[in-house]
């Protein structure tokens, strides 16, 4: 890494990191909930939100529902978007997989209103009984390497009125958070935090380059959620102050990915952003801060993707807080995928979510 990037990436940070990894291993146990071979087989995304004391709700993007064969998919469809159930209370006990239904057999469970665009559900989180969540609004493009022909161009906000119902009966109502490509990229991680709720989101992809990913913040009255009103959200500017036009926005760091998870984590004072380096690679790091707000720490990289076929690729590490079970245990998972569906067919142990256990020391003050 050159001197200049390196300054780039500590813009905005604290230097001291306050964490500090005692333990880092797979997780087998929760691998093994994801390792399906018949009906839900292998998605990604996997996001996790907690409904109440006694269960969690995980939501998948792409998702492959079908059979698994003498070790090949069969009788197989993809999917855009697809949502589960896991017992808190007894937290082996398998998932129950929700996906939608229609004449040509299995389906998304939700889908923006053009037929040539598509869900990927992102972060999300419980404010008055309802759940409100983030979607990217993704459509095809015929250019990119096998697993990257994709656009996503916007994002919309969901909110469900009955969110401890079975997914498939959810009432959703729903906003497009903005037309204007200059806006930022919210709904890459959020944290619903005393009176607000905080919305991370990506700079324009504009102001974005190769290892220059710089991430801004928003936030929105939890009172005012349920008027489903863009207008309502405000951003952080460069002066620390609150506005409501997203320009001069500040930076809270520069490796941000598309998907993460800002969360608490038991024992630990503040915030802990756990994410995939840039959004794409075997490194999977932590930032600390007090508030959403910042500053952050510089980057703890706290776990290295054991994978050495080539042909591999990880990405979308998130926390999952509601699985820790004493102080500074940090529950994760990552994402594999191969690229090509022909790939997918022929070889569908790569795509599911990799569990991981991190056990972290606080070392602050």
């Amino acid at each position: 890494m050159n001197s200049l990037l390196f300054t780039c990436l500590l813009i905005g940070q604290t230097d001291a990191i306050p964490l500090e990894v005692v333990e880092a291993r797979p997780l087998p146990a929760l691998t093994k909930q994801f390792a399906q071979t018949d009906g839900w087989t292998g998605g990604d995304g996997a996001q996790s939100i907690r409904l109440s004391e006694e269960r969690t709700l995980w939501l998948f993007a792409d998702t492959w529902i079908g059979k698994i064969e003498e070790g090949k998919r069969v009788k197989s469809r993809m999917v855009n978007n697809t949502a589960a159930w896991q017992s808190l209370k007894k937290p082996e006990e398998p998932l129950q997989f929700f996906w939608g239904k229609s004449d040509k057999g299995a389906d998304s469970l939700w889908k923006p209103a053009q037929k040539d665009e598509w869900y990927w559900p992102g972060d999300g989180a419980i404010v008055d009984g309802k759940l409100y969540f983030f979607c990217k609004v993704v459509r095809r493009r015929e250019k990119g390497a096998p697993g990257f022909q994709f656009d996503w161009f916007q994002n919309d906000f969901l909110q469900v009125a009955n969110p401890q119902d079975e997914p498939t009966g959810w009432k959703i109502e729903r906003y497009r958070l903005s037309d204007d490509v200059g806006q930022p990229r919210l709904g890459v991680a959020c944290a619903a935090e005393g009176d607000h709720l905080y919305a991370f989101g990506l700079f324009p992809e504009k102001q974005t380059k190769p290892f220059n990913s710089p991430l801004a913040l928003a936030r929105i009255e939890k009172k005012k959620l349920p008027r489903m009103e863009c207008a309502d959200w405000e951003y952080l500017s460069e002066d620390d102050k609150w506005s409501k036009e997203p320009a001069k926005l500040k930076v809270l760091f520069r490796d941000a990915p598309a998907e993460f998870t800002v969360t608490r984590v038991r024992g630990i004072p503040g915030f802990v952003a756990t994410y995939t380096q840039f959004g794409l690679g075997g490194n999977i790091a932590v930032r600390h801060a007090m508030r959403p707000e910042g500053p952050w720490s510089k980057a703890l990289v706290v776990y290295k993707c054991p994978e050495t076929d080539k042909k591999i690729f990880q990405y979308g590490a998130k926390a999952h807080p509601e699985l820790g079970q004493r102080d500074g245990q940090l529950i994760l998972t990552y994402c594999r995928n191969i690229g090509a569906l022909s790939e997918h067919v022929n070889r569908p142990e790569i795509y599911f979510p990799q569990g991981v256990e991190v056990q972290l020391r606080w070392k602050g003050k």
